[in-house]
């Protein structure tokens, strides 16, 4: 479950803090905790480390262990977050460690099912066929005879990832304020994302119901693809059992592919039409389909493993990507960008017209591209990055889809060499707008609009009798708001002001001279012309210094200032009360 965001560093998180703070000045990125205000003892030339930002922020995570390897792996694919660059350093993260003691995977196994291990398995292989920060995997057989592979979780790797995150959210406030990222991103929503994502991680159970999820709907396919038969009679938070599949992983695969040939065709289009079908008729995709990720059996049949990273998509969203996708094909800037305005998020107004010209550059700059030509970047993953710079923030799901589509694209790419992508995917477009207008779809959304509208038609008489009658009371009021006259307006009061001061500080001035020039003793000795004038030049003087002050430090004389003021300094303590 995600943590509460804390704001205050616990005193039996500092020698952890101290040590993120040897490690980012060892990388050179000591300036970093000046910005966020931690003031660290530091050795003497700690932050001289030179290199490529992206490599050294990699080694960071890498030296701070498990809990931020995988922060870098989420963010790895979030081209709405980060640069290509440092994007690509992410995806080689690996947290490969020793594996755990026999003992330990004895005991997770007897925790996890209450149980003794001789009680569900025949047997078990001491040697894991992979080792993690998080989980290993065994090779196992039941007692019913069938092999498995078991996925463990690490004992007690859940009490460091918590306690890690805690001290991620302490740090993430601190930086609130102080670090720009992009688009409407903030240091604590990314914190909050990554504490979503690594608890879904962390609870097996959640990825045996994906891995079934995605199991019944490529079932029904034609598809030579398809899921690991999960068990989940044996199976727990900590503890996942699922069939074993045996082949090569795709990276190995692709190593000995011959490129363009009849086995590589049939891998890249099998990919290809499971990746769109998951995406567009599904609503439930493989977030993470690396080729470390798909296995190859020996009948070439695709197999899905480690569902940790999976996106749901409604069926708004899915419309939207229909519309982006087919926009994209098809070279229709000027829809592509008004669907991505309407999806997105903006915190102002947003040059459309500057926007959809930037796309259109894009799709001119694709056209005819063949598959090799895209080895750095995909074009959704592009059209993403370009949402970030026009400050438009899309759902998480659409940053992690572009991601998938792009590591499909990739190993595509080594498999068909050459091939116009658009040519690849116009079927798969023409296909989506065929259905999109079906007989059906339109019956369907013509009924939904109908439905909308006699909801609107019902309530329309109500809402007119409400309005007519609080015109005739006199409770509306319509207000015109132009920033330009209100300015004008302010100024023009504050020159009336200015003047208003001048002549009445000449007038009090010129009258003490007067009174200054007729100074004579009174009758009873006391000058009282003299008096009076000086009083009065006393009050032309301090007239002229308030005219002065109101032409310098008019600003901080208004009243909507100092009523703004007080707004930011309840809202501040109000954030510090929470």
């Amino acid at each position: 479950m995600p943590q509460r965001a804390s704001k205050t560093i616990q005193v039996n998180d500092l020698p952890r803090i101290n040590e993120i703070s040897l490690v980012l000045a060892r990388n050179g990125f000591g300036h970093l905790l000046n910005l966020i205000g931690i003031a660290a003892v530091l050795p003497p030339g700690a932050d001289k480390a030179t290199g490529p930002f992206a490599r050294r922020l990699r080694q960071v995570l890498i030296d701070l262990g498990p809990t931020f390897i995988k922060l870098g792996q989420v963010l790895a694919v979030r081209p709405d977050i980060l640069p290509q660059d440092v994007m690509d350093e992410f995806e080689s993260l690996q947290d490969r460690v020793p594996p755990m003691p026999v003992e330990d995977v004895q005991w997770v196994i007897e925790h996890e099912l209450q149980r003794r291990v001789d009680e569900v398995f025949e047997s078990i292989d001491p040697e894991p066929l992979g080792s993690a920060s998080i989980a290993q995997v065994h090779r196992a057989v039941l007692l019913s005879g069938q092999e498995v592979a078991l996925k463990l979780q690490r004992r007690g790797i859940e009490r460091t990832i918590r306690s890690d995150i805690s001290i991620l959210y302490s740090l993430a406030t601190l930086a609130e304020g102080r670090l720009v990222l992009p688009g409407l991103h903030t240091p604590r929503a990314i914190v909050r994302e990554f504490d979503v994502a690594i608890s879904r991680e962390l609870d097996f159970l959640q990825e045996l119901q994906s891995a079934e999820r995605m199991a019944s709907h490529l079932d029904g396919l034609d598809l030579n693809v398809g899921v690991p038969r999960m068990y989940p009679e044996w199976s727990t938070q900590r503890l996942l059992v699922m069939e074993l599949v045996e082949g090569e992983p795709l990276k190995q695969v692709l190593q000995h592919l011959q490129p363009n040939g009849e086995r590589a065709q049939r891998l890249a289009h099998g990919i290809m039409e499971a990746t769109y079908r998951q995406a567009f008729d599904f609503g439930f995709f493989h977030g993470d389909p690396h080729p470390g990720n798909l296995m190859v059996t020996p009948d070439d049949r695709l197999v899905y493993l480690d569902f940790g990273v999976t996106g749901t998509l409604t069926g708004a969203m899915q419309d939207t990507i229909v519309s982006t996708f087919t926009s994209m094909v098809f070279r229709d800037a000027e829809t592509l960008a008004l669907t991505i305005y309407r999806a997105g998020a903006t915190r102002g107004r947003v040059d459309l017209k500057a926007f959809t010209e930037e796309l259109e550059r894009k799709m001119q700059q694709y056209y005819g591209a063949s598959l090799d030509d895209l080895a750095q970047a995909a074009t959704f993953m592009e059209v993403v990055e370009m949402c970030t710079r026009f400050e438009i923030s899309l759902p998480a799901e659409f940053a992690v889809l572009s991601r998938t589509i792009t590591l499909v694209e990739g190993s595509i790419r080594r498999m068909m060499p050459g091939i116009d992508i658009v040519d690849e995917v116009k079927p798969y477009a023409q296909r989506l707008m065929t259905r999109r207008f079906s007989p059906e779809r339109v019956a369907h959304d013509a009924a939904r609009m109908m439905i909308q509208l006699q909801g609107h038609f019902r309530d329309l008489p109500t809402q007119v009798n409400q309005t007519l009658m609080d015109l005739e009371g006199g409770n509306i009021t319509i207000v015109a708001r132009d920033p330009d006259a209100a300015r004008l307006r302010e100024e023009i009061r504050n020159a009336v002001l200015r003047l208003s001061m001048a002549a009445a500080a000449s007038t009090v001035t010129m009258g003490s001279a007067l009174f200054l020039a007729a100074w004579s003793p009174a009758p009873f000795g006391i000058p009282i012309f003299g008096l009076v004038g000086a009083v009065f030049l006393l009050v032309g003087l301090s007239l002229f210094g308030a005219l002065g002050i109101h032409v310098f430090f008019a600003r901080f004389l208004s009243i909507l200032y100092w009523q703004r003021l007080l707004i930011s300094v309840l809202r501040f303590l109000r954030w510090r009360r929470d």
